[in-house]
């Protein structure tokens, strides 16, 4: 209460968020000790390693071919060299004022770490003169002429956390070496940043976001940096506060942010730093309460090791490696025995960089669009341990979250042409950078990405198409009815998830959601022999309505007419040549399917327009049911044949000795099918060699194929079996 209390009287722009923030607080987030902690004297440095461990740091760069190629980058870094940058004038364009703070950062932080690498005296000298110089300019110039409330500006809020973290890491290493008189005008200057932030940054941003955490933990840091001055408690408190507002609402109890990988990584930028010296310099580990945000970045990536471009995002490669370190002796539900640290180093060194490092080389933009603010090499080199050994998980591949989203996986290997990977997405909706694709799914196979998400937009945020298509349903793998995409049934309430099978020959889940104008969806994904995906809509509406399936193949051509389409793709930056082969089938009379073109975008910059189908169908029961296969370039998919009895549709998957046969209909019902009898709302039954192999069922009581009863039962059963 004592914090709470000296908080809000020194900052008056806290005290009005508490009653601002009443509904953004139902959400399963986590959040961590808001009591500020900080020690009662300074030590420099202390942000990233102490004198003592100096030596170490050094040495760092010859112990594995890893650490040599980011120390190579760091020492080869232009901010090592460019002249220090002239002063803007506030009447100058935005990039070059947005460039100037943040290069003018990054040379400081640059070059403030090379004091520490080397013995050289002269060496040394001219580093500390290089850094010193920087400091005694920071923040000069406008940068106190605009309002960082204006968003898109050149000195949005941002860009300030990166700023000030870049600032006071430099002066840490520096200050053993100021003058008293140096120490001072340096201080001063980061002070009345600090100050300034405090003040105004529920002003700036006064609901959870993150325009609100980013600099708030840069104001953190500068507490930790200067924890002697009389506010760093208040600046450490408000920062506290504004990380919590931040990770009780866009991230799930289990790892999940809502805001899309892009925004995460947006995000790592200035919440690792902050925790790192938050743990060196107080002691304080944060760490465990952002664990499941470590397994999650883990769990989520598909098979090339990328976080998905799903809301708003492209796709992003998940930095593990430089977190791994904090996680040495963290157990973890990834690996029956190896520590989290092992399988976060597994995740990296097992990620395909190369659509990341075509970018940089095409756009001079780095993966995590802080590229004129954050020094990036530099913090890999700092945070990489090259003692720990990669250990990928040997747990279940397909993962199912509480938090609404569920990986579908045949295998943990990357990069390999049989493996299998589909996100089901299914997560509350936040109120910033939401898209609407409740109930969608993506696909990876084949070391190619097929089904896809649209992804964020072309290049930025406030492009007018970014909202008039990326983030609406027609962009996503969804079902609408009347248009309308499927919605949370309450503020903050993830979509029922249930029925969850996981077994090593089938794999199932079921979700559901509403309409806005009444009606539910409820998909189901199945994994049958965890070599294809099956989707199986239950659409249900109050009055006849009109539903659309929206399948989007991705950076590919498409060909095929009827209920069939292949989509083909060449070998590019996502992957290897490869098809992906889908029959649709609906309930509906008038079912049918059209041809469709849209915008997506996986890496800025690279967007262009592809193919995708609408399949429609218009009652009050209805479903539909797509069978996705992924294949080899030019290889030909299975034989697939559908009979439809009314609202209930039964197909058949014939793939050389094996054949696969699906019942799909609204509401618990006798359903016969040839071999198959059956009540269920969703049947599998595999046939090897014409013999019943595997079965499983959801809401069952009866299921008989080939003359042997397989479920009898007084009640609905769902499971998978084998013979």
């Amino acid at each position: 209460m004592k914090t709470l209390i000296l908080i809000a009287c020194l900052f008056t722009a806290a005290t009005a968020h508490a009653v601002e923030l009443a509904n953004y607080e139902s959400y399963n987030g986590f959040t961590c000790n808001s009591v500020p902690q900080l020690p009662a004297n300074e030590t420099h440095p202390s942000l990233w390693f102490s004198a003592e461990n100096a030596a170490a740091m050094r040495s760092k760069k010859d112990q594995d071919e890893q650490a040599s190629r980011l120390w190579k980058q760091v020492v080869e870094s232009e901010y090592l060299t460019m002249d220090l940058l002239p002063v803007p004038s506030a009447n100058d364009e935005k990039n070059p004022i947005h460039q100037y703070y943040g290069f003018m950062s990054m040379i400081a932080k640059y070059s403030g770490f090379m004091i520490w690498m080397t013995d050289d005296a002269a060496d040394k000298q001219k580093w500390i003169d290089r850094t010193t110089a920087s400091l005694q300019r920071a923040y000069d110039g406008p940068i106190y002429l605009f309002d960082p409330k204006s968003k898109g500006g050149p000195t949005d809020e941002i860009y300030l956390g990166s700023w000030l973290q870049n600032y006071v890491s430099a002066y840490d290493w520096v200050q053993p070496y100021l003058t008293a008189e140096q120490d001072h005008a340096i201080r001063q200057r980061l002070i009345k940043q600090a100050d300034w932030m405090g003040r105004n940054i529920y002003h700036w941003t006064p609901r959870p976001h993150n325009h609100l955490s980013k600099p708030a933990w840069g104001l953190g840091s500068a507490a930790l940096a200067l924890c002697e001055e009389k506010d760093a408690y208040s600046w450490l408190g408000v920062a506290l506060a504004a990380g919590n507002d931040n990770t009780r609402y866009f991230f799930s109890a289990d790892g999940i942010y809502r805001e899309g990988s892009q925004y995460m990584v947006f995000s790592w930028v200035n919440f690792l730093p902050f925790m790192i010296h938050y743990n060196n310099v107080s002691g304080v580990n944060q760490f465990d309460e952002f664990q499941p945000l470590m397994e999650w970045g883990v769990g989520v990536r598909n098979g090339n090791g990328w976080l998905p471009n799903i809301e708003d995002s492209f796709i992003r490669p998940f930095p593990a490696h430089m977190a791994a370190s904090m996680y040495k002796n963290s157990p973890t539900f990834l690996h029956s025995s190896a520590p989290l640290a092992e399988v976060m180093m597994w995740a990296w060194n097992t990620t395909d960089m190369k659509p990341f490092d075509a970018a940089v080389q095409k756009t001079g933009f780095n993966y995590t669009g802080a590229s004129w603010d954050y020094t990036l090499p530099l913090d890999e080199y700092l945070t990489y341990d090259p003692s720990i050994k990669s250990t990928p998980p040997d747990v279940s591949p397909t993962i199912f979250l509480d938090g609404g989203q569920s990986m579908f996986r045949n295998a943990w290997t990357t990069s390999n042409p049989s493996g299998r990977y589909l996100l089901f997405q299914g997560v509350a909706e936040a109120d910033n950078h939401q898209h609407a694709e409740h109930l969608s799914f993506i696909i990876s196979a084949e070391n190619q990405m097929m089904a896809c998400d649209a992804g964020y937009s072309r290049k930025s945020y406030g492009e007018k198409i970014r909202t008039e298509w990326y983030n609406q349903a027609e962009a996503h793998n969804v079902v609408t009815l009347n248009g309308k995409a499927p919605v949370d049934v309450a503020e903050n309430v993830t979509p029922v998830s249930r029925y969850r099978i996981n077994t090593s020959f089938f794999d199932f889940e079921e979700k559901e959601a509403p309409y806005p104008d009444g009606g539910t969806l409820r998909r189901a994904i199945a994994f049958p022999g965890e070599s294809y995906f099956v989707v199986a809509d239950i659409i249900s509406s109050p009055v006849a309505a009109k539903a659309t399936a929206m399948l989007h193949g991705g950076r590919a051509t498409m060909e095929g007419d009827g209920a069939y389409r292949v989509w083909n793709y060449e070998n590019d930056d996502y992957g290897s040549a490869a098809r992906m082969h889908a029959w649709t089938f609906g309930s509906a009379d008038d079912f049918k399917i059209e041809n469709a073109e849209g915008e997506l975008s996986y890496i800025k910059g690279d967007y262009g327009v592809y193919p995708y189908t609408k399949a429609t169908g218009t009652g009050t029961d209805q479903v539909i049911l797509q069978v996705l296969y992924p294949s080899a370039e030019g290889k030909e998919g299975p034989k697939v044949s559908s009979v439809r009895n009314g609202n209930q549709v039964a197909v058949t998957v014939q793939d050389g000795n094996t054949t696969d046969v699906f019942v799909l209909q609204p509401a618990a019902a006798p359903a016969a099918f040839e071999s198959l009898e059956t009540d269920a709302t969703f049947a599998w039954i595999r046939k090897e060699n014409g013999r019943v192999s595997k079965v499983a069922v959801r809401e069952a009581t009866t299921l008989k194929a080939n003359g042997t009863i397989f479920l009898q039962s007084d009640k609905p059963q769902t499971g998978a079996r084998e013979r």
